[in-house]
């Protein structure tokens, strides 16, 4: 057998003799791996990709095919409408305290554009949203008495922060 495959690599001198070797910097401790900043700017790229990711899960679970804002909205559509107001609601501070919001007016003048905003403006905020029509709403609870999940789907509409119903009728 040949003796340099077997022999092993000799010990530092400083191991030889009863004491420690001396440690080399870890890369990340005394001196900086990168450029001064880099690591701060990756690190709230990823934390801003974590929100992005976020951000879209909620607007699925919450059952948003757009994304309606309130800059989005004409605003000289209907002049009388409040806009400071309706900003305010956007900005989700209402759901803290349990409070009921009901829009009501004519066809057309905006009123699920606004709602949709303002779940927009509760999953910004955190929150988590479910936007549903009554309609479908009501074919959820009948279809949940039908298959006998109907404790399951009041379980889910209790877990969201901000029941959105639209379209009465």
């Amino acid at each position: 057998m040949n003796a340099q495959l077997t022999a092993r690599p000799a010990a530092p001198a400083a191991l030889r003799h009863g004491r420690r070797a001396p440690r080399t910097p870890h890369p990340s401790r005394g001196r900086p791996v990168a450029a001064p900043g880099v690591s701060g700017i990756a690190r709230r790229r990823r934390a801003r990709r974590r929100a992005d990711r976020l951000f879209a899960r909620r607007l699925k679970q919450a059952g948003l095919t757009t994304e309606k804002t309130l800059a989005d909205f004409d605003w000289a559509f209907n002049p009388k409408l409040p806009k400071a107001t309706i900003a305010e609601l956007a900005t989700a501070r209402f759901v803290a305290t349990h409070a009921n919001l009901l829009l009501i007016g004519p066809p057309g003048v905006g009123k699920s554009h606004i709602a949709t905003a303002i779940a927009i403006g509760a999953i910004r905020a955190g929150r988590r949203a479910l936007v549903r029509s009554t309609f479908d709403l009501a074919a959820d609870f009948a279809q949940a008495d039908a298959t006998g999940t109907r404790r399951e789907l009041v379980q889910q509409l209790t877990r969201v922060d901000l029941l959105v119903l639209e379209d009465f009728g």
